[in-house]
C-alpha cells in the first residue's frame, strides 16, 4: 500500500520482522491526522471507489473464474 500511496510502512525489527506500537500509533496519527496524510486519505478514498465497487468486483471475478475454466490442462 505505501508504494500505492495509500498507507505508510511500518518499520519492522530487521531480525524478527516484529513492530511497536508506538510504530504503529505513530503511523495512524501520521495518515489520520496530520496534513502529511492528506494525500494519502485522497487516495485512499479514490481506491475506496474502486475497491467498493460490488458490480466491478462481481465482473472480475466472474471474468476471472471463466479464465480458470478455459484454461488449458496441464495434464
Amino acid at each position: 500500500m505505501h508504494d500505492k500511496q495509500v498507507g505508510l510502512e511500518i518499520p519492522r525489527d530487521e531480525r524478527d520482522g516484529s513492530f511497536t506500537s508506538e510504530s504503529v500509533a505513530e503511523l495512524i496519527r501520521r495518515v489520520m491526522v496530520e496534513k502529511e496524510g492528506e494525500s494519502i486519505r485522497s487516495n485512499a478514498w479514490a481506491m475506496k471507489e474502486i475497491f467498493g465497487n460490488v458490480e466491478l468486483n462481481k465482473h472480475c471475478l466472474d471474468e476471472f473464474y471463466r479464465v480458470l475454466e478455459t484454461w488449458p490442462n496441464s495434464t
